[in-house]
């Protein structure tokens, strides 16, 4: 039975007039007859009587059937529009993970609200994850689009897009001594131990030490690595470290922690976006086109090149050619 055959009958339903109906569907008197005597003998039984004198008029069978066709061509044009705007991307589920940073900066949280901007009515997933459990869970599918620390190079099939650069300052304890200091000389701090998060150890934090160090002219102490920078700002706040931390984290208040930037010498860091290319679901491909949107947003002095690594063909580069 053809959706076409269910809109000519409810059309001749409603006029009980052929060439009226015709009219309405743009169609020949003769092309909406046929299609109204095929309906009745996919169905094998008469749903409108054709009197020659009278106007035609539905049988009892085709006063029945009406309503039936009616709901079934509402639900026809429901689903319809639910595949279009699913393939808008404006419906759909989407798995996110972020790192805190992600959150405490408001990337993430901008980037869901544009999201929910415009009309969309995507379910989104969301959970705190480590930068390497992200590269790991979107190799293999277990989410879809991940708010991660950057890194010099990405799983085969993982991308990634500059959210933010932000500068480093440093967390140490509220009590001592370098907390005087308005921005803080590298040398003060040859004497301190260096707290950082394992799975940002080996890149940014190891990287950002020894900047740090070299400037002050001194080989820098490190503590054993904690789980997450709010785990290191818990030691820092104890008085057992100080640490490297991203501008962003200023908003987290631990008790006995406060910030100050360095005066010789300013670490950055990078937060990216970071999805598999060639993605194919709509919904997720929605969330990446808000991402890149936000990337676009926050680009000012710099160049586009010196903020992405993504799979648009006029920004590939290799990604350590991330800046």
């Amino acid at each position: 039975m053809e959706l076409r055959w269910l809109e000519s009958f409810v059309t001749v339903a409603e006029e009980l007039h052929f060439a009226r109906a015709a009219d309405r569907l743009h169609l020949a008197p003769s092309a909406l007859s046929a299609q109204v005597r095929s309906l009745e003998s996919h169905l094998g039984v008469r749903l409108i009587d054709r009197g020659r004198r009278t106007r035609p008029a539905l049988t009892s069978a085709g006063r029945l059937f009406l309503e039936e066709a009616r709901l079934t061509l509402a639900q026809a044009a429901r689903a319809e529009a639910v595949g279009r705007r699913a393939g808008r991307g404006e419906l759909g589920h989407a798995e996110i993970a972020y790192v805190a940073s992600a959150a405490f900066s408001g990337v993430l949280t901008d980037i869901l609200t544009r999201c929910t901007a415009l009309g969309t009515q995507l379910t989104v997933q969301v959970r705190e994850l480590e930068t390497p459990a992200q590269l790991e869970a979107l190799s293999c599918g277990d989410i879809d689009v991940g708010f991660l620390r950057w890194r010099p190079r990405y799983p085969p099939g993982v991308t990634a897009t500059c959210l933010l650069t932000e500068d480093v300052v440093l967390a140490l304890p509220a009590g001592a001594p370098l907390a005087a200091y308005e921005a803080v000389p590298a040398a003060e701090l040859r004497h301190e131990r260096f707290v950082a998060p394992h799975f940002d150890e080996e890149y940014g934090c190891r990287d950002q030490i020894l900047e740090v160090a070299e400037q002050g002219g001194f080989s820098p102490q490190c503590a054993p690595p904690v789980r997450d920078f709010v785990a290191a700002l818990t030691l820092v706040g104890g008085g057992l470290a100080v640490a490297l931390v991203p501008d962003s984290l200023r908003r987290v208040r631990i008790p006995g922690v406060v910030y100050r930037p360095l005066a010789d010498v300013r670490p950055t860091t990078r937060l990216v976006g970071a999805y598999r290319k060639g993605e194919t679901s709509p919904a997720v491909r929605g969330v990446i086109c808000r991402l890149r949107e936000a990337a676009d947003h926050t680009v000012s002095d710099q160049t586009v090149s010196d903020h992405t690594v993504s799979d648009h063909p006029a920004e590939d580069q290799p990604a350590e050619g991330v800046s």
